[in-house]
């Protein structure tokens, strides 16, 4: 099975070491086993265990931050005080929450990898020959990456103890907790980041294969049975375009799966920039050392989860580019095509990616730069609003201590 890694055959074989990976944290409670076409999901006691050890872990995580909270932080402002008390346990809650969306959704999972499976079995049809290997070398790739990220923001904060007036005891429930809810997050993720890269994999084979026939002018292949002599043309367009549809199918189900889980990433890290932000602002004006302390290792989480949302939205916006292409090739070949019948199909190909575009989005919003831009927006408008409350808490306070 190592060799396999290795040398990928199909895409399962591309799969089955990361979601290995996630099985060991909790998050992916379930095996495929079986050579395709006959591959089934299959749940044992080691899954189980997998599952309650995170429930366990996480569980772990809100109880040593809700009780230890006051050996953390009086940092003089209260939304700073509120928001290091209830950061981690909530994290750790919304984790635990996503860990039982992935088990409950495992059938749909396998469902997605066999379509991919099945387009790539069209797409070696028509002569195209898809290099697993690469996908595998480029997923293992960005999980080393977000994994580094996460690496790096543990040991900085565990070097900021050194430095610091808070107790080391309290230093390490809080890199503890961030290791562990940031590992998760990151798992999350790369699970909607992998998803999207073998789609877009995919409709880049689709406009390989298009840019091929129409530079070489030909658009049907002539295969031969496998017993006998008969040969069968086979009609290139018409298999890309199933191919296309296929991959629509296949965006569509990623969106359902992975809708709720993005939602709450990307909403919690929002109001965590939010959050960052005004400590931040909070420390370079009335702060102390401390306070700058704690919020440089804040401020680094944040940008790390920044990062890693943003994978999201660049494998989006790769999706959606890839289509682009494939409709501009497209329309180069309806005006180069001679043959009535061909152009025919090809016309019907373009209206299909018009309208039915593979789109990654969840029930709010498009994974585009656009929708950065509007969260940006977002987060600016409601700092504001929170740097103001803060004022006048602090007001309030200054006239009851006079008054009394």
């Amino acid at each position: 099975m190592g060799c396999s890694y290795k040398n990928p055959r199909h895409v399962y074989d591309v799969l089955r070491p990361l979601l290995a990976f996630s099985k060991y944290f909790g998050l992916t409670a379930f095996s495929i086993v079986g050579e395709p076409p006959y591959v089934q999901v299959k749940v044992t006691g080691v899954e189980y265990v997998a599952l309650l050890m995170n429930f366990v872990a996480n569980l772990y995580c809100v109880y040593i931050n809700v009780t230890n909270s006051r050996l953390s932080r009086w940092t003089g402002s209260a939304v700073m005080n509120l928001g290091l008390g209830f950061l981690f346990p909530l994290g750790a809650i919304v984790m635990i929450v996503l860990a039982i969306d992935n088990f409950m959704r495992r059938d749909a999972t396998c469902q997605i990898i066999g379509e991919l499976f099945k387009v790539d079995r069209y797409l070696q049809r028509i002569g195209h020959q898809l290099d697993h290997r690469r996908q595998y070398v480029t997923l293992v790739r960005i999980l080393f990456v977000v994994l580094m990220l996460i690496a790096t923001g543990t040991v900085f904060a565990l070097g900021m103890s050194t430095i610091s007036e808070f107790s080391i005891r309290n230093h390490l429930i809080n890199s503890f907790s961030y290791a562990f809810t940031g590992i998760q997050f990151m798992i999350v993720n790369f699970h909607f980041v992998a998803a999207a890269r073998l789609v877009s994999f995919r409709l880049d084979a689709i406009k390989c294969s298009l840019k091929k026939h129409l530079d070489t002018g030909s658009w049907y292949i002539e295969q031969k049975q496998r017993w006998g002599r008969r040969v069968d043309p086979v009609d290139v367009v018409s298999e890309l375009a199933e191919d296309f549809a296929a991959l629509v199918d296949v965006v569509e189900r990623v969106n359902r799966i992975y809708s709720n889980q993005i939602i709450a990433l990307i909403t919690g890290v929002g109001m965590f920039s939010i959050f960052v932000i005004y400590a931040t602002s909070f420390s370079y004006y009335v702060g102390r050392s401390r306070e700058t302390r704690l919020t440089l290792i804040l401020l680094t989480a944040c940008v790390v989860y920044i990062i890693m949302i943003g994978l999201i939205f660049f494998t989006g916006v790769d999706v959606e580019n890839t289509s682009n292409d494939i409709v501009g090739l497209l329309h180069e070949a309806i005006q180069r095509v001679v043959d009535s019948s061909t152009k025919r199909k090809l016309i019907w190909f373009s209206q299909q990616i018009l309208f039915r575009r593979p789109k990654l989005r969840c029930i709010f919003y498009d994974y585009d730069w656009k929708t950065i831009y509007n969260m940006f927006g977002f987060v600016v408008t409601y700092l504001i609003i929170l740097l103001q409350f803060d004022k006048f808490s602090d007001d309030a306070s200054k006239k009851n201590f006079l008054t009394s």
